[in-house]
């Protein structure tokens, strides 16, 4: 009688994230997965179904584990400064990897639009949440202009920023690049 094999599903999660991250979707094939999670492909299959199955999960994991706190940011903190906490929380490192989400939505036409649709949520939500949060700043008498387009350009910004870092790692240019964002919030 064979063992069961014992595993974390957080953890195996987390190195598919980690996977995931550093290759992309159509970068990983299941043998990588295999290897890099330590679990076979029978339990890997059971668990994931298929290759998919398991980057739905990874992006899911990845929501509850880091991407809600960001949106946490800006409804726990009303207006601009919200906004300025939750941009503060960027900055450029070495061996920057940017953001899954931002790194996914590139794969859109290899994935399910279901799978497509948890990062998509997120930045929708991101976008609704940065639109309160301006709203709120224009009730303050912090900021004055088009609340959706100023939404639009921040996460435009969120998203070049995730390209950019692959490249540069300096700190002092990430600062430098959201203090001007903060400083456009007027």
């Amino acid at each position: 009688m064979s063992r069961p094999i014992e595993y974390n599903l957080d953890e195996v999660l987390d190195k598919a994230m980690d996977i995931f991250w550093e290759k992309g979707y159509t970068g990983v094939s299941m043998a990588d997965i295999v290897k890099y999670t330590g679990l076979n492909r029978r339990t890997m299959y059971s668990l994931f179904q298929d290759k998919e199955g398991l980057f739905k999960d990874t992006l899911d994991h990845y929501y509850t584990k880091l991407s809600q706190k960001k949106l946490l940011i800006l409804k726990e903190n009303p207006g601009k400064k919200g906004i300025e906490i939750l941009l503060n929380t960027f900055t450029f490192a070495e061996n920057f990897k940017g953001c899954l989400f931002s790194n996914s939505i590139r794969e859109k036409d290899f994935v399910t639009t279901e799978t497509f649709e948890i990062p998509k949520k997120f930045f929708v939500q991101l976008q609704n949440g940065l639109e309160e949060n301006l709203k709120q700043a224009q009730k303050a008498g912090d900021f004055s202009g088009d609340v959706h387009g100023m939404a639009l350009t921040i996460i435009s910004v969120i998203h070049g920023f995730h390209v950019y870092g692959k490249y540069n790692h300096t700190k002092e240019d990430s600062k430098a690049l959201f203090k001007n964002v903060i400083d456009m919030i007027k």
